[in-house]
C-alpha cells in the first residue's frame, strides 16, 4: 500500500486532528480524576465542572472545538477552490503550533500568554485564507 501524497496543509490538518484527540483524552482523564467516576459515569445533571488544571484543560478543549472548525473549513475551502499553495501550508502549521502552545499556556503560563497563542492560531487561519486572494 502506498502512502497518499499530501500537501503540507493536509499534513497539518492530520496533526491538528491528532492534537484534538490527545487534548480530549487529557481533558477526560483529568476530569475523571477531579470529579470522580460516579459523576463522570452518571447522568451529570448536577452540571459540575472541574477546577484547577482539569478545569483549565477542559476549557481549553472547548476553545479547541470552536477554533478547529474554522481551521478545517479554511483548509477545505482553499483546496476546493484549487488555490492551496505554500501559504496554506504555512498557515496550517502556524495554526497547529499556536494551538499546541495554547493548551500549554492555558494550563501553566502566566496571564497574557494564552491570548497571544490564540491569536497566533487565528493568524494561521487568515494565512490559509489568504491563498484565495494572492
Amino acid at each position: 500500500m502506498t502512502m497518499p501524497v499530501m500537501s503540507a496543509d493536509l499534513w497539518a490538518l492530520l496533526a491538528a486532528i491528532l492534537l484534538g484527540i490527545v487534548h480530549l483524552s487529557m481533558s477526560s482523564v483529568l476530569s475523571l480524576k477531579a470529579l470522580g467516576p460516579a459523576y463522570i459515569l452518571g447522568n451529570r445533571e448536577e452540571g459540575r465542572a472541574p477546577d484547577g488544571l482539569a478545569g483549565r484543560i477542559a476549557r481549553a478543549y472547548g476553545n479547541w472545538l470552536e477554533n478547529f472548525a474554522q481551521f478545517a473549513a479554511s483548509v477545505f475551502l482553499v483546496h476546493a477552490a484549487g488555490e492551496a499553495s505554500v501559504l496554506a501550508g504555512w498557515g496550517a502549521w502556524i495554526f497547529v503550533i499556536g494551538r499546541q502552545a495554547y493548551v500549554a499556556a492555558y494550563a501553566f503560563a502566566p496571564a497574557g500568554i494564552r491570548p497571544a497563542c490564540w491569536m497566533t492560531a487565528q493568524i494561521g487561519v487568515l494565512v490559509i485564507l489568504s491563498d484565495l486572494f494572492f
